[in-house]
């Protein structure tokens, strides 16, 4: 003859039995890291144009306008100062590496059409691995462009901007006095081991300070070129803070 065991004693019961059968939970994976010899060659590559894009907001849509002015910024320089403070404290050496004629046509593929939160494209890896290989570097450090979507910039895209804006943007209009700057840019720390490739940082570029200083253009669709040369220190200690984060994951081999 069965018995039904009251309610109150059944609770009981599966409070005794969670104390003695094992929960299983997921296992915690550990935040990636890259452990490198003292002395080790790390290098250092630009794909971002040397370039800085304006868009004036406006309330009524027709008075919007972009444009993009090319600037006479040593990008590649630039990300080289902003890495070398952190590489010279592990004791590894920085080189200045070019683009691959492969990797400048994959531009779009690995980098603006690519969400890198989830790792490399799959067709990328090859073609870092086998520039670190020819270039002897057992990392690359690697710049380029994203764009102002969830892809790249996750939950602090800016909805109110179109998601075309790429690469340093400012932002004039709207209710800001001063304009806006923007470093929609990817940072990527890449660990390589033979023909293998593992994106192991990554930093997003994120939102700056504002524009100190700033006096409107008589014309703002002219902005003239010293003028916007005063937004290279800006934009370069956007891109140190930057490469802080990307290179978080880097550390000397024992």
């Amino acid at each position: 003859m069965s018995r039904t065991i009251p309610t109150p004693y059944r609770a009981a019961l599966c409070v005794a039995l969670l104390g003695v059968i094992p929960l299983r939970l997921p296992a915690a994976h550990p935040p990636p890291s890259l452990a490198l010899p003292a002395g080790a060659h790390v290098g250092i590559m630009n794909l971002l144009d040397p370039e800085v894009t304006h868009f004036h907001a406006s309330r009524q849509i027709e008075n919007s306008f972009l444009k993009t002015y090319t600037v006479s910024w040593p990008v590649s320089a630039m990300l080289l100062a902003s890495v070398k403070d952190r590489l010279g404290q592990l004791g590894l050496t920085a080189v200045p590496v070019s683009a691959s004629d492969a990797l400048r046509r994959s531009r779009e593929t690995c980098f603006l059409d690519a969400s890198l939160a989830k790792g490399l494209p799959k067709e990328c890896g090859p073609l870092y691995a086998q520039l670190a290989a020819s270039q002897g570097m057992s990392a690359l450090i690697v710049l380029g462009p994203g764009r102002n979507d969830s892809a790249h910039a996750g939950g602090t895209r800016h909805k109110e901007l179109p998601e075309y804006l790429r690469g340093w943007c400012f932002v004039t209009g709207g209710n800001e006095t001063t304009p806006t700057l923007l470093n929609m840019t990817e940072l990527l720390l890449i660990g390589v081991s033979g023909a293998q490739a593992e994106l192991v940082g990554r930093a997003w570029g994120g939102d700056g300070n504002s524009w100190s200083g700033y006096q409107p253009p008589p014309d703002l669709k002219a902005f003239p070129q010293p003028q916007l040369d005063q937004l290279q220190p800006l934009y370069q200690a956007m891109l140190k803070q930057q490469a802080d984060r990307a290179l978080a994951p880097l550390q000397l081999a024992r």
